[in-house]
């Protein structure tokens, strides 16, 4: 199994690596649940999305061992709220829908456009996917095990721990990447901290996913970390040739 721990010193990402990503996070706050959509370079701090873009993304979902609930839309176009939650442990799930996008010669961006819908050459098509998942502990529940159960949607984290108390200072855990509820294997994996840097052109760790999908982490500071990932597959598709999926997944350690 390959090992995965943080890293002293920050590194340069690939270009194809400094599109936006996502992240989500939420807590109770003055009588009810807060949940933000982080779609940013600068992680955890939250900007107002483009207009053109709030369709792409669906309501942030609380899931938990009773089932799943939706949040609503309230203010600033990343604010979501709902009823304050009890304690325990939930899943805070946010995702960008299959939107496909073409890069046109000239080197200008169309969304939800193939090379069908346009006449201009096109250099490049393909559907972007994005999804966040955040361990949220509230309380001294001992019941953890809602984080092993997988979404089987898209590109995910999935926890090989059945309680958040291990995500701490200095202890290894485990998690496995999945693709639509199947292992990815050969995978890279970036690891940071908020504000390790000014941007995610800069991350504290990397790891590559075993042939079972799996790696290892070893948190070496306290504080709101993540964990991200992106896979390229081609989709056979010839209007719009590769499917690019996103992960995160965000977790306090202690």
């Amino acid at each position: 199994m390959k090992k995965f721990t943080a890293f002293t010193l920050a590194f340069c990402l690939s270009s194809s690596l400094l599109a936006h990503d996502l992240w989500v996070w939420g807590e109770n706050k003055d009588g009810v649940f807060s949940a933000d959509l982080i779609y940013v370079h600068d992680f955890p701090k939250p900007e107002k999305i483009a207009d053109e873009r709030t369709v792409l993304f669906e309501n942030i979902k609380v899931i938990s061992n009773s089932g799943e609930s939706e949040l609503s839309q309230n203010a600033e176009n990343y604010h979501f709220e709902g009823e304050a939650l009890k304690d325990g442990v939930y899943i805070i799930n946010a995702y960008y829908k299959p939107t496909p996008w073409i890069q046109k010669s000239d080197g200008s961006w169309d969304m939800n456009k193939t090379r069908k819908d346009t006449n201009d050459a096109v250099k490049y098509c393909g559907v972007s996917t994005m999804q966040s998942k955040a361990l949220i502990k509230l309380g001294d529940s001992k019941d953890s095990k809602i984080i092993t159960n997988p979404l089987k949607r898209g590109l995910e984290f999935l926890p090989l721990f059945d309680s958040v108390d291990e995500i701490k200072e200095g202890n290894l855990i485990k998690f496995k990447l999945m693709l639509n509820g199947n292992s990815v294997k050969n995978a890279s994996v970036y690891a940071s901290y908020g504000d390790y840097a000014t941007n995610d052109m800069a991350q504290a760790g990397y790891a590559k996913t075993d042939l079972d999908g799996n790696f290892e982490f070893r948190p070496l500071k306290k504080g709101l970390w993540y964990l991200k990932a992106t896979v390229k597959t081609n989709s056979n598709n010839k209007d719009c040739e590769i499917n690019n999926d996103k992960a995160t997944i965000v977790f306090e350690v202690k």
